[in-house]
């Protein structure tokens, strides 16, 4: 029987992978200068045009390499927190549609998300370190610097938090299974 724990869950966790999926996506990482040019995990954008991280002539524009290994491993951990998010999502579709009497989904959902906000925060922890020590990016932009955190970099701190309470609310739901 579906509860109403398993119903939020879901909700929830829909919520978390589309803030996960355009944190992801988006080119608002870092903003520089007065908002004209900014940069994502896969594209950089001057006024209305972006280059993507596939043209070859996107290390010429980008005033930051992609091809360190701080920016890889965030790549990677932005990666593994999305295919987690959506593993749990297909995995709670499939447990709120079909009812295994023996089998308890919710604990692997919130484990697999509880993985996920860990990368997600990780790779929060690794951008922000590294592009605030090399590059000078800070929370909020100053005359000297002109480089400051963008939304989708909060966006990602967010989904990493919403993992975290989704991951709850299904290890709560499937306590309530197991009794």
């Amino acid at each position: 029987m579906t509860t109403c724990c398993s119903v939020l869950g879901l909700i929830f966790l829909v919520i978390t992978n589309l803030t996960i999926i355009i944190a992801f996506a988006t080119p608002y990482w870092v903003e520089f200068g007065s908002g004209s040019s900014n940069q994502g995990l896969w594209a950089y954008c001057r006024s209305d045009q972006c280059t993507w991280v596939f043209e070859d002539h996107y290390k010429i524009l980008s005033p930051m390499k992609v091809s360190e290994g701080w920016w890889i491993a965030t790549l990677g951990l932005m990666c593994a927190g999305l295919a987690l998010g959506l593993l749990a999502l297909l995995l709670a579709t499939i447990a709120l549609c079909c009812d295994c009497r023996g089998c308890n989904a919710s604990h692997a959902i919130g484990g697999m998300l509880l993985t996920a906000f860990l990368a997600l925060g990780v790779a929060a922890v690794v951008f922000g370190v590294c592009a605030n020590k090399y590059y000078s990016v800070l929370l909020e932009a100053t005359l000297l610097s002109g480089k400051q955190f963008g939304w989708s970099f909060w966006l990602n701190a967010a989904a990493s938090g919403l993992a975290l309470l989704t991951s709850f609310i299904y290890i709560i739901e499937g306590r309530g299974k197991s009794a």
